[in-house]
């Protein structure tokens, strides 16, 4: 087994059970069921479970020392990672199976409603004289029907697996060896810094690197706004009264982020917390789906070159509000009464890293911002 991760689509598997060990697990049922088997003057029918018991079914026939009729089934009750609880009965048998003994090769039990349904449906339907059940793998964690599983080749945790039959959405099955979903925690990075920083700057480097979808409280708002959704229309109303949006609309917006956005590995927060009580919120929020947040990124500059900068960003943009001394004061202000307390509550959870960006060119500080993120980790 190599020990190299796998992506199939937009998952990411690595490796679990070698194909030595589920080899050694179907000689142990085949030793079971040759045993029960063994001198019978029937002819039992091995019912394949399609598709993901092939490989399985087609290692333990080769292992079966009675005479048997292999048939087969179709059956899903599986979209993605998820069990959606109802079994569909997708291709019906393509053999009789009444009064025969029967015995079910699934790939994979774990809450037990697909074979539960089958085994009902073969013996009060189909007439089947006796159902065993034979399962390559069992999650006893989740499985808790009183139907009783005869064979079971290996006991795994409750993980999602692909590989030897095992798919995730019809990909993987070919694989010779299982591997287990690489299930890496969402991660929630803070750009913090005073104002001209450099973070709008800097967070596309860093997001576009480590695959963070750049969360702008600013666009996002837009966003919201010109899609019209409800969040949206809230903070409309507001703006054109002339009022500021409140928190809990702001809060709503990113939750709404977290909750939509897929295909990325976290996400970087710009312009969010700007105080203590959001950044309690944000706490809150990021508790409720069992995570945290992963490191603040502080973009240090003084007072002095945050003047410079933002006046001479002023100058570029046209934007003549901010070209006044007493407006830069006042954003100086605002940033070292309500923003910069932050700092504190970061580095009381051990979260707050920084790294000067007072270098006369954009690519040295960049190079600074990543080489933090790289300790960071």
């Amino acid at each position: 087994m190599k020990d190299e991760k796998i992506k199939l689509l937009d998952k990411t598997f690595k490796p679990y059970i070698r194909h030595q060990r589920i080899m050694d697990a179907i000689d142990g049922v085949a030793r079971e069921i040759n045993a029960d088997f063994h001198g019978c003057q029937d002819i039992p029918v091995i019912l394949c479970v399609l598709n993901g018991s092939i490989p399985f079914t087609g290692e333990l026939l080769q292992r079966l020392d009675f005479p048997c009729q292999l048939i087969s089934i179709k059956l899903s009750s599986y979209q993605g990672t998820q069990s959606t609880g109802t079994v569909l009965n997708v291709m019906g048998l393509t053999s009789s199976v009444r009064g025969r003994r029967v015995i079910i090769c699934e790939d994979i039990v774990d809450t037990g409603n697909t074979i539960v349904a089958l085994k009902e449906m073969l013996i009060d339907k189909e007439g089947a004289a006796e159902v065993r059940i034979c399962t390559m793998l069992l999650k006893p964690d989740v499985y808790d029907k009183p139907v009783k599983l005869d064979y079971v080749g290996l006991e795994i945790p409750n993980a999602f697996i692909v590989g030897f039959g095992l798919d995730y959405n019809e990909l993987g099955r070919n694989i010779r060896d299982i591997y287990v979903l690489d299930e890496q925690p969402m991660k929630y990075y803070i750009l913090f810094g005073p104002p001209g920083a450099g973070k709008g700057t800097h967070a596309g480097a860093l997001a576009q690197k480590y695959n963070l979808k750049h969360i702008s409280t600013g666009e996002l708002l837009r966003a919201e706004i010109a899609a019209g959704t409800e969040l949206g229309k809230q903070a409309k109303t507001l703006i054109d009264a002339g009022s500021l949006v409140p928190d809990s609309v702001v809060e709503g917006m990113i939750e709404t982020a977290f909750d939509t956005i897929k295909g990325v590995d976290g996400f970087l927060l710009d312009g969010f917390p700007r105080n203590l009580a959001q950044a309690a919120d944000l706490d809150k929020i990021l508790e409720k789906r069992g995570e945290s947040v992963t490191a603040v990124v502080g973009l240090m500059i003084d007072d002095e070159t945050i003047r410079q900068r933002i006046k001479g960003r002023a100058i570029i943009e046209g934007r003549a509000d901010d070209a006044s001394d007493e407006t830069v004061s006042n954003r100086i202000r605002t940033y070292h009464s309500q923003t910069e307390p932050l700092i504190g509550y970061y580095k009381a959870a051990g979260k707050y890293w920084d790294v000067d960006v007072d270098a006369g060119t954009i690519e040295e500080n960049r190079e600074r911002v990543l080489a933090l993120m790289e300790k960071i980790g």
